[in-house]
């Protein structure tokens, strides 16, 4: 009767080591293998330190540079603009 009992038990851990090593193995794949990217978004900096972000699906760009208070002036290719700051309390705030 013990010896069916250690058969059993063993059976059971056997099954519940298994369990995670299948998961584990699932997600490592899952992360190994590369899938579509949903931005084709690349951006550069020049020289002068502006950032040119351009989208090659819709082909929108952005570029960003900084004036001299420090603040981030960003120009979309649609003409919209938008200037962002970090405030006193270390929030990076955009109007």
């Amino acid at each position: 009767m013990y010896f069916e009992f250690m058969k059993t038990k063993e059976k059971t851990m056997k099954k519940l080591t298994l369990i995670p090593i299948v998961f584990t193995t699932f997600f490592l794949i899952q992360f190994a293998i590369p899938t579509q990217s949903v931005a084709q978004i690349t951006c550069s900096t020049d020289i002068f330190g502006n950032t040119r972000c351009v989208d090659r699906d819709s082909g929108s760009s952005s570029t960003t540079s900084t004036d001299i208070f420090g603040n981030d002036n960003t120009t979309f290719s649609d003409g919209s603009t938008m200037q962002c700051r970090t405030d006193i309390f270390g929030n990076y705030v955009c109007n």
